[in-house]
């Protein structure tokens, strides 16, 4: 006959025995789920490795069949008897080949153009529809030529018909370089500059004195390569009447007091400030409100959300020029994108520049390659790779040591 007392040890095994169960079955199924989730991780590592190595497959296809393209080109462009045709000839007209570059170099060549002109040569330039805008001004310029790929032969047949010319690449290779191999060989010029000794597509190669250095000094290796030997080298931007009388209009309409300009947003996303960086320079600008004004410079898509305010306005005129104007006109520039800090060298504004860490290839620098490079500016150079990510303390920091001096 069970007892209570036998009962009461039965109970407790059992409920022992299950719990022992119970945190076994635990165990197993946290153990599953580990592991379930170690295999997971595993995948998504090798699925990130196999993307990474796929990228790195197709940037090296690409990268190769690029070079096989332009070396064939080279290849048939037959330079050589080129050459020994126009053997002794004097050529004066230069023709500087100007596709797929940004508003930021067209900025920087623009001392070319003055420069050769100045000695005696004739300067023509073909640009595609980014910035032949930008020349249309230029009263030194003999041709302008717009390029695009639906255009070309006509634009070949035209220049076929002009005088002798030295075809001028310009100082990197890119995909872009296909168009100008083909122009080339087309229209077999009497002579052709380069950059680069890979392809013999070039006659002549420029001897770079500094390969990491600020780009401009390429371009004065160009003029060395002419015996043209210069002091310093200018920027030069041409603002159309209309667009300047705009501008001044525009600024007019809102202050009277000195202004600062701030190019919120780069035309990468790496080079955006973030809506946090952006209220926290603006909050910090309010304290100089009664001497400045603060014009929020910018693609108009981009800046439409930040707000105007007694103190901030965002210009609204849709022309690069009338941008251009405003920043001619301001006391301070405070741009992370590198077209405004050519054009604040271009007018020699005070200017904060803000770089995030990259490298174009190693060992250049793109802060150094394409940095302000004039005595009015800051460079900011962050460890970064995003704009977004950096301290905006350090930033307001080096504005507001500026803007005191400027006060």
């Amino acid at each position: 006959m069970l007892t209570a007392g036998t009962v009461f040890v039965g109970v407790f095994f059992l409920f022992h025995v299950f719990e022992a169960d119970l945190t076994a079955w635990n165990r197993f199924r946290t153990s599953r789920h580990q592991n379930y989730r170690f295999i997971k991780l595993k995948g998504i590592i090798v699925i990130q490795w196999l993307k990474k190595i796929n990228r790195s497959r197709n940037y090296f296809l690409k990268k190769n069949k690029l070079h096989f393209k332009l070396k064939m080109i080279s290849l048939l462009s037959n330079r050589k008897k080129v050459r020994k045709a126009y053997k002794n000839k004097d050529i004066k007209h230069i023709l500087l080949s100007f596709i797929s570059k940004g508003i930021g170099d067209a900025v920087v060549i623009g001392g070319i153009v003055d420069v050769l002109t100045k000695y005696g040569y004739t300067v023509s330039i073909i640009a595609d529809k980014r910035t032949y805008f930008l020349f249309k001004e230029w009263e030194n310029i003999k041709g302008l030529y717009l390029y695009s790929k639906e255009n070309s032969t006509q634009l070949i047949e035209k220049l076929k018909h002009c005088e002798p010319f030295i075809f001028v690449d310009s100082h990197e290779i890119t995909h872009s370089n296909l168009d100008t191999f083909k122009l080339i060989y087309e229209l077999k010029p009497h002579q052709t500059i380069g950059f680069t000794h890979k392809y013999s597509i070039y006659d002549s190669v420029i001897s770079i004195s500094n390969p990491t250095g600020h780009i401009s000094t390429r371009y004065v290796d160009l003029l060395r390569h002419f015996n043209i030997e210069i002091d310093n080298y200018d920027y030069k931007v041409i603002i159309p009447e209309a667009d300047k009388e705009q501008a001044k209009n525009f600024v007019k309409a809102k202050t009277q007091k000195k202004i600062i300009s701030f190019i919120p947003y780069g035309s990468v996303s790496e080079r955006f400030f973030s809506d946090d960086q952006i209220a926290a320079i603006t909050t910090f600008l309010t304290k100089y409100k009664d001497s400045f004004h603060l014009f929020i410079i910018g693609e108009q898509h981009k800046i439409q959300s930040i707000p105007d305010t007694e103190f901030t306005t965002k210009n609204t005129l849709p022309s690069f020029f009338a941008a251009a104007q405003i920043i001619k006109d301001s006391s301070l520039v405070i741009s992370p994108d590198t077209s405004f800090v050519h054009i604040s060298r271009a007018f020699d504004k005070p200017l904060i520049s803000i770089y995030p860490y990259k490298i174009l290839i190693a060992p250049e620098n793109n802060a150094d390659v394409w940095g302000p490079n004039y005595d009015k500016a800051r460079q900011i150079r962050l460890k970064e790779r995003r704009l977004m990510d950096a301290d905006v303390v350090t930033i307001i920091e080096q504005v507001e040591s500026l803007i005191t001096k400027i006060h």
